[in-house]
């Protein structure tokens, strides 16, 4: 029997009459049926998910099988369906991400604070660079970082060069309020805050933002459709929320992946990374007054040509 911690792929498919594999290294076609030799573990990981599904009566969780973490999505129109996201087995390194000088430098300057907002669609693994990054801010600067997730879908628990991580997941009473407030009682440096999709979450991640370093993602098609959702939602709990983004948003970098076939088969999977440091541009004046005046769409003129002048120590 193959094991499925030793395949590559995206997602599980599972319903009362399907079973199917999506972004399986190998396959033809980007969403296929299950291989005969992954049924069996496919099939013991479907029973697990279904047995903690009942003790939990959660829609989403995650869970740990054969040491892989795997994060579970359940539904229940016309049976039972399982949506299951391989997560990667370690936490990346930063040097193995296609980050450029000036968006690593940015990671780890000391005491700056704001949001490192990576954005980009569904799928892109977004959540596995968020990961990386605050695990290479922890190893940089020795400190202690906070994983706030909903669910947990990273394997950030522990030591990161001479500092620590430590993992809370939002469930039942424990909010991202409740579990930030926590964070900041533990003394925490950096946090990464799960995923910005409603309203309260951004208002966490911009409160959090104002005096600490914070890792987050957004679903967005590009970096200026990211600011503008980001603000969206922070809008709805502060209609001054453009001046205070304008303030906090430290770096946003824009995620893409695409999918490598050869011969007809899947071989692998490419990341891009493009993306910018607005604290540290020689524009960051005209960033800023940009953002505070909603006028999203015309930063593509500082885009062009990005200069940054970062602190001494850091050169």
């Amino acid at each position: 029997m193959q094991h499925l911690k030793e395949s590559d792929f995206v997602d599980l498919y599972i319903g009362d009459d399907y079973t199917e594999i999506k972004g399986l290294k190998g396959t033809r076609t980007y969403l296929s049926e299950i291989p005969e030799e992954l049924k069996e573990d496919v099939k013991i990981l479907k029973e697990k998910c279904i047995s903690e599904y009942e003790l939990r009566k959660q829609t989403e969780f995650s869970i740990i099988y054969d040491s892989r973490l795997y994060r579970v999505t359940v539904t229940l129109f016309n049976g039972t369906n399982l949506v299951i996201r391989q997560t990667p087995e370690n936490v990346f390194a930063i040097h193995s991400l296609p980050f450029n000088s000036a968006l690593r430098t940015s990671i780890e300057i000391p005491k700056v604070t704001g949001l490192f907002l990576i954005v980009g669609e569904m799928g892109s693994g977004k959540t596995t660079t968020a990961a990386a990054v605050l695990a290479h801010r922890i190893a940089s600067t020795g400190k202690l970082g906070v994983s706030i997730e909903d669910p947990i879908e990273t394997m950030l628990m522990g030591r990161h060069g001479q500092g620590r991580c430590i993992q809370m997941e939002v469930s039942g009473e424990e909010t991202y309020a409740t579990a930030t407030k926590k964070a900041f009682r533990m003394g925490a440096a950096s946090f990464l805050i799960g995923e910005i999709r409603d309203g309260a979450t951004a208002h966490e991640v911009l409160k959090a933002s104002l005096s600490m370093f914070v890792i987050s993602t957004i679903h967005a098609s590009s970096v200026q459709e990211g600011i503008e959702r980001y603000i969206m939602f922070c809008e709805e709990f502060s209609e001054g929320a453009k001046a205070h983004v304008a303030a906090t948003l430290y770096v946003v970098v824009h995620q893409v992946m695409n999918t490598i076939t050869k011969d007809e088969q899947i071989i692998k999977r490419n990341v891009e990374i493009s993306g910018f440091n607005f604290r540290h541009a020689k524009s960051s004046d005209t960033i800023r007054a940009k953002i505070a005046a909603g006028n999203i769409k015309s930063l593509s003129e500082q885009f062009r040509s990005m200069e940054y002048v970062f602190p001494e120590q850091n050169r």
